[in-house]
């Protein structure tokens, strides 16, 4: 699936999905896009890229003479996402399974940081390769690590660019490049980067969904409301359940 503008790629995203569990059923295999199919795994991420062209067409994300050759504007963006994150990480890692993977040492996000080919952070500089006279410029994107399909690609996707566009707007600076592991760091150290936990229950990430104004007016009341209420349905469904058995029937339904 090439790169896209973010409405066809989420619509790709869907059929992708059933594409594979179409071709896996004619195979007599099972496929599963659950976050977490059993606690000892490292689960499933769906990991969104995203880069920038400018108005004329010119990639705009890269920038050779800045921090990890990121563009100003691609880092005030990235601020914005990591800002807003704990806020509406409900919307991109939107199961109680994804909350099993989303934690230290377990090649997902479990703080927020960027950091360039660090399979742990959540906004993520990927490599590129300059041999040949590849231009770099082409090649540059950021990978944003905290989601999974159990989220509504398009809730997601939009959830990233609005708060992007916030960082912008803002005039946000570029987050630092964080090149340690956030968890063997004291308190004192991470604050001193901008770096927080993120939620670590769909519980904990739905209240911050709800106690978010900002990250609220992004969305119509009635697709809040809904969002939530589908959400503690969920919930509800699998009270009582032990983690193996949950991650089961995640299994089973995605």
């Amino acid at each position: 699936m090439a790169p896209t503008e973010a409405l066809r790629a989420a619509d790709r995203a869907i059929a992708i999905r059933e594409i594979t569990r179409e071709v896996a059923r004619h195979l007599g295999r099972p496929a599963s896009f659950s976050p977490n199919t059993s606690l000892g795994g490292v689960g499933n991420g769906v990991h969104i890229h995203f880069s920038f062209n400018g108005a004329d067409g010119a990639p705009a994300t890269y920038a050779a003479d800045r921090p990890g050759g990121l563009s100003e504007i691609a880092g005030a963006f990235c601020a914005g996402v990591l800002e807003h994150l704990p806020a509406f990480i409900a919307l991109t890692a939107s199961s109680v399974a994804s909350y099993y993977r989303l934690k230290p040492h377990s090649w997902s996000s479990s703080y927020t940081w960027l950091a360039e080919r660090d399979r742990e952070a959540t906004l993520r500089i990927c490599p590129i390769v300059a041999i040949g006279g590849r231009d770099p410029a082409r090649q540059y994107n950021i990978e944003f690590r905290a989601a999974d399909a159990s989220a509504n690609p398009y809730l997601a996707l939009g959830a990233i660019v609005r708060a992007g566009l916030a960082g912008i707007d803002a005039g946000l600076a570029p987050p630092p490049l964080v090149s340690r592991d956030p968890s063997l760091l004291t308190e004192a150290q991470r604050a001193a980067q901008g770096l927080r936990r993120l939620p670590e229950s769909l519980e904990a990430a739905l209240n911050a969904f709800e106690g978010d104004a900002t990250v609220g007016s992004w969305f119509e009341p009635i697709v809040k409301e809904t969002f939530v209420g589908m959400k503690r349905a969920e919930m509800a469904a699998l009270e009582g359940l032990r983690p193996a058995e949950i991650c089961e029937r995640y299994r089973a339904v995605y």
